[in-house]
């Protein structure tokens, strides 16, 4: 592990190397290359279903294997489409995901403030998490009971609206859930917003701490849990780490992006990615505190093993939305929206995969090279 800044002579090697391979390395040929033998490599480890289930459609992503469409052209030319996966595991696939969860959240938003606040948990209370993936929904319950007492106690008459995003990983990939949060920067009355200019970080995380340990009590039961629960409670006296840091986001598009960016993809985007040789990954992150660059070399099985643990469960919602912004509340007061109804339809309208190509790739894959035309869909294969 190197530990670096972004104007060390190390990083600046690293990242040469990185604009001038022709190589890109991609998590789908890590995969490609290792999945086999990390699977042999590890009898006794409990893989889950979704897993393998994820694992096998992002390898066969955008091959005959998965099926093919084929449009046709006046002058016979024949252009065959493979499949996607469609698997929020694919990178690919991933990020078209990501663009539709966004416009589901922007669709949602208001035109006023908003605050980001982040709900994390101690490492040793990780593995509770972990033993169980359904116990995800204590820390949604958790953070959204913690802001619901705030508004009771502190700003009565007043409706919170606020939008939570699960996120399993830190930026070296290592398992860490944690909560972020889109917050209204302001509490809603019958007739109008009204602006909270403060909150009590303080009493949020001693609130947040009690809160998730005893609803963690009641799922795992006192005799199991109690004395690690009183343990982390001397530990942590002024409560788990709650924080909702300057913003740094021009606009609440940025922030949106910022929570969804690994929602439907690998945990890693691939342009962090250095180097790969069969045997070893090499990748960087910038950590939160000091935003030092940290390069890491790990073996390819490390670097798998910290990939899959995010794999999501099925039917596993990451994004829960609460108060004004949840879709049973109605409000009787006139309010603008981030986004207007036009917008988001004309985004919804355009979010396929020929106008994703022109947009990202300024390109149309339906043009015909030979007569300049359009190309029409003529039938559908699957192998």
């Amino acid at each position: 592990m190197i530990i670096c800044t972004e104007d060390d002579d190390n990083f600046k090697l690293y990242k040469e190397s990185v604009q001038h391979r022709k190589v890109v390395f991609t998590i789908k040929q890590i995969f490609a290359d290792n999945w086999k033998n990390f699977i042999d490599a590890h009898p006794n480890i409990t893989i889950r279903d979704i897993v393998f289930a994820s694992v096998e459609k992002v390898l066969t992503c955008k091959t005959l294997a998965a099926g093919y469409s084929v449009y046709i052209c006046e002058c016979m030319t024949k252009l065959f489409v493979c499949h996607t996966c469609k698997s929020r595991f694919c990178s690919s696939c991933g990020n078209k995901h990501n663009e539709a969860r966004s416009i589901s959240l922007i669709s949602k938003l208001f035109r006023t403030k908003h605050r980001h606040v982040v709900f994390t948990i101690p490492e040793e209370l990780r593995r509770v998490f972990r033993e169980d993936r359904k116990r995800f929904n204590l820390l949604f319950k958790a953070s959204r009971l913690t802001i619901e007492y705030i508004f009771k106690n502190k700003h009565k008459g007043l409706k919170s609206a606020f939008i939570s995003v699960l996120h399993t990983y830190g930026r070296d990939l290592k398992f860490n859930p944690h909560i972020h949060m889109i917050l209204l920067d302001s509490g809603i009355s019958k007739t109008d917003f009204v602006k909270i200019s403060y909150f009590n970080y303080a009493s949020l995380r001693r609130s947040f701490m009690k809160v998730l340990l005893d609803l963690i009590e009641d799922e795992i039961g006192k005799k199991e849990f109690r004395k690690f629960k009183n343990k982390l409670c001397f530990d942590y006296r002024d409560g788990f780490y709650v924080f909702g840091p300057p913003s740094n986001f021009k606009s609440p598009l940025d922030l949106i992006k910022y929570v969804c960016r690994y929602l439907a993809r690998p945990v890693m985007a691939e342009s962090r990615i250095i180097d790969y040789n069969g045997k070893y990954v090499t990748f960087w992150y910038a950590r939160h505190d000091n935003k030092k660059i940290v390069v890491e070399k790990v073996t390819v099985f490390d670097f798998i093993s910290r990939i899959i643990i995010h794999i999501p469960d099925k039917n596993m919602k990451y994004i829960r939305y609460h108060g004004a912004y949840h879709n049973s509340i109605i409000i009787n007061i006139d309010c603008v929206k981030l986004v207007s109804e036009e917008q988001i339809n004309w985004k919804k309208k355009c979010h396929n995969w020929r106008d994703m190509i022109i947009w990202h790739f300024q390109k149309n894959p339906q043009k015909s090279p030979n007569c300049n035309k359009l190309m029409v869909y003529y039938n559908t294969e699957f192998t």
